[in-house]
């Protein structure tokens, strides 16, 4: 789900038990670090190729943003 430096789609609405994975194929470092939320998932660590996947088991709007890159920021809707 990442686009060079932006999160593609930003904003993904799931169901609850739901999974969202992040795919990085760009070569650059990105983290997905989630804002301090009840029900938010563990953050993802940087990584320049391949993916990684977090389950929500918790309805509500957990926002998150890459450290690296400033104003690389996304969401995830889980309903």
């Amino acid at each position: 789900m990442t686009t060079s430096n932006s999160f593609n789609p930003p904003t993904v609405t799931i169901t609850v038990a739901g999974m969202v994975t992040w795919t990085n194929n760009a070569g650059i470092d990105h983290n997905v670090t989630f804002n301090q939320a009840t029900g938010a998932p563990a953050n993802v660590p940087s990584f320049s190729t391949g993916s990684a996947s977090r389950s929500f088991p918790t309805a509500g709007t957990f926002a998150y943003q890459c450290t690296l890159h400033a104003g690389m920021n996304g969401a995830v809707v889980v309903q």
